[in-house]
């Protein structure tokens, strides 16, 4: 996958206008979608999406596009999914599968950090307090066409080093594999403090666990056959050089030391 991170929210925006605006791929029904549910609340696009334009581009996105609504009235706004081939989430949310996309929605104050009482989510800025990688703590309004960010985001994204948010999360070891894939999908480097919480998440689970893990979570695996290197990797670098970023060049030593056992 090719690297183009962005080099200015203004460049982001056009990659974002870009997205929903060009006839390929079968976006114009995600397009379509957008628009009739902004008829009944504003509306955000937030997380994996502006993440992946951030790092990629827009040849480098083919997931699923995550929406956020705000609106005074949800069961009114739930009567506009009715013509959609539609499910509900175990966390209240949504998911609308069109011919070629699925979009995932769900209220503003239905995400888990703000049920569960670790943020208070009253706002789109909010929702940047949310998400366990600081990388998905970005979102973009589709009515004031503002893109909305923790602190230094674009920094962060530059530096390939990708790090904690909130650590409270639903899914520590489905969050810690995605840790894994985004080493091989994103050149990332992660954070000491990623890097060992992975560690622990980890710490009783075999390559052959990881690789099964990642095969139920995602359709298109990316760790495989390297799951044992990883899990070496993440040994040696906190055992070696735990106050520093993990990077590619420690996996290099995981894998002389696997040549030589």
């Amino acid at each position: 996958m090719s690297i183009k991170v962005v080099e200015s929210f203004s460049q982001l925006k056009k990659r974002v206008q870009h997205f929903l605006s060009s006839d390929a791929y079968g976006r114009p029904e995600i397009k379509a979608a957008l628009d009739e549910f902004s008829k009944y609340g504003s509306l955000v696009l937030f997380g994996g999406l502006l993440r992946d334009l951030s790092l990629v581009g827009n040849e480098g996105f083919n997931s699923d596009v995550d929406v956020v609504v705000k609106t005074n009235n949800w069961t009114e706004f739930k009567k506009c999914l009715q013509g959609y081939n539609y499910s509900q989430n175990k966390f209240g949310g949504f998911r609308i599968q069109l011919s070629r996309w699925s979009i995932d929605l769900w209220q503003l104050e239905d995400t888990w950090a703000s049920k569960q009482g670790y943020v208070n989510v009253k706002t789109f800025e909010d929702l940047c307090n949310t998400t366990f990688f600081d990388w998905d703590a970005i979102a973009y309004d589709l009515e004031t066409k503002k893109i909305i960010a923790i602190n230094d985001y674009l920094t962060r994204v530059r530096s390939h080093i990708i790090d904690i948010n909130l650590s409270d999360n639903p899914n520590p070891v489905g969050n810690s594999i995605k840790a894994l894939r985004y080493l091989e999908k994103y050149e990332a480097k992660l954070s000491p403090r990623l890097a060992s919480y992975i560690s622990s998440v980890l710490n009783d689970y075999d390559s052959t666990d990881i690789s099964k893990l990642e095969k139920i979570s995602h359709e298109r695996g990316v760790l495989g056959n390297l799951a044992s290197m990883h899990i070496n990797a993440l040994e040696e670098h906190q055992k070696t050089e735990p106050l520093f970023p993990l990077k590619k060049e420690q996996y290099q030593k995981s894998l002389d030391l696997s040549h030589k056992n």
